[in-house]
């Protein structure tokens, strides 16, 4: 019993330190999209002293450039806008 519970304890350990909800999340949402089901959504994306940042699925998304910001809205098929520029 006690393997059982340390197993159970590395993997919710190991699914917190790589992202695997927000990873589930992420494909889930691209499921959707590709079956037409789900609108654009729209990212605000705001100005940081590093680059620039966004809150997507309650996930906080860090840029270095606005090339990358660009980038990631392609991919994610969001349409961003910009607050603080």
């Amino acid at each position: 019993m006690k393997l059982a519970h340390d197993v159970d304890e590395a993997c919710r350990r190991l699914g917190k330190l790589l992202h695997l909800d927000a990873l589930r999340r992420t494909f889930e949402a691209r499921a959707r999209i590709a079956q037409g089901s789900v609108q654009t959504e729209w990212v605000i994306v705001y100005r940081t002293a590093k680059g620039f940042c966004c809150m997507y699925r309650g996930v906080a998304v860090e840029f270095e450039d606005m090339l990358g910001v660009q980038l990631w809205s392609e991919e994610m098929e969001v349409q961003t806008y910009f607050i603080g520029l």
